[in-house]
């Protein structure tokens, strides 16, 4: 099967990969952590199987896009599934794709300040992000927003809409800003004396669901993306999240309040994350 990447678009080649970052660039960020690969090669299959893969299904997707894809793991999985998947990610994780083999045909470099995918219009049936926007336009690969994130992240999501196809789907996971509670990330890096306080309290992120902050909400979803054709749909995250840095008693009840949470609720501050399905209207 012939690869869907343009290299005619790209504008270098990083250790074999198609790379839409200007030649010299350098790693902007140094936001990898110990145990990151490993961490994403034992949790990612597991999340494609109880929670992507019934998605997929559901909306007829095969031929799909990991915006953000890490050191591969999901992307691989859904090609042992048999679907048609790519991914893409940051220069830093070229050294983790060659020493995991992944294919040059599969995997591109992106830039962390302006996407541009050497992908024709609508190439894709989905393109997913799961954990990726919250971290985009910030200084350090983390929660230090630069002034211009809000833009940063548009161009963005308008680039990965651009490349879905009508009738396809964009969907855009993350922790929601406008629920109080974080268990997936350290706080903003301009958060107050007192959300630092509590955090450390309790353990797990406290951060008001108000004025800026790192994290994004689906009205920052309908934002990005007005005047586009389409439409936004909150799911559910059961099955995503294992809330294994959530202190041990309220783990299970984490669980409960998202597996019993209202369809009509899930589209709102009351869900601990954003997972928007973003229809692409014909």
């Amino acid at each position: 099967m012939s690869s869907l990447i343009r290299r005619e678009r790209a504008t270098t080649s990083l250790d074999g990969y198609a790379a839409m970052v200007p030649a010299q660039q350098e790693v902007v960020y140094h936001a990898l952590i110990d145990g990151y690969a490993e961490d994403q090669e034992r949790e990612n299959a597991g999340k494609v199987q109880r929670y992507l893969r019934p998605i997929l299904d559901r909306i007829g997707a095969r031929r799909l896009l990991d915006a953000g894809c890490g050191v591969g793991a999901m992307v691989e999985s859904l090609l042992g599934l048999g679907y048609d998947a790519y991914g893409f990610d940051l220069m830093e994780q070229t050294p983790l794709w060659v020493a995991a083999g992944r294919s040059t045909d599969r995997y591109l470099v992106t830039d962390p300040l302006r996407l541009e995918l050497p992908f024709d219009d609508g190439a894709f049936d989905c393109v997913f992000s799961f954990g990726v926007l919250e971290h985009v336009g910030t200084e350090d690969g983390h929660a230090t927003r630069r002034p211009d994130y809000h833009a940063i992240r548009e161009q963005w999501t308008r680039e990965l809409f651009r490349v879905v196809a009508p009738g396809g789907h964009l969907l855009l996971g993350g922790p929601n800003k406008g629920f109080p509670v974080d268990t997936a990330h350290a706080l903003d890096a301009a958060a107050t004396p007192a959300e630092r306080w509590l955090s450390r309290k309790v353990g797990v992120s406290i951060h008001k669901p108000w004025g800026p902050y790192f994290l994004w909400g689906y009205d920052d979803v309908r934002r990005y993306l007005d005047g586009l054709p389409c439409k936004v749909e909150g799911l559910s995250v059961d099955g995503l999240a294992n809330y294994t840095r959530v202190p041990a008693p309220f783990g299970a009840l984490a669980r409960g309040y998202v597996k019993h949470l209202p369809k009509p609720l899930l589209a709102t501050a009351l869900n601990p994350w954003v997972m928007a399905l973003v229809r692409r209207e014909a």
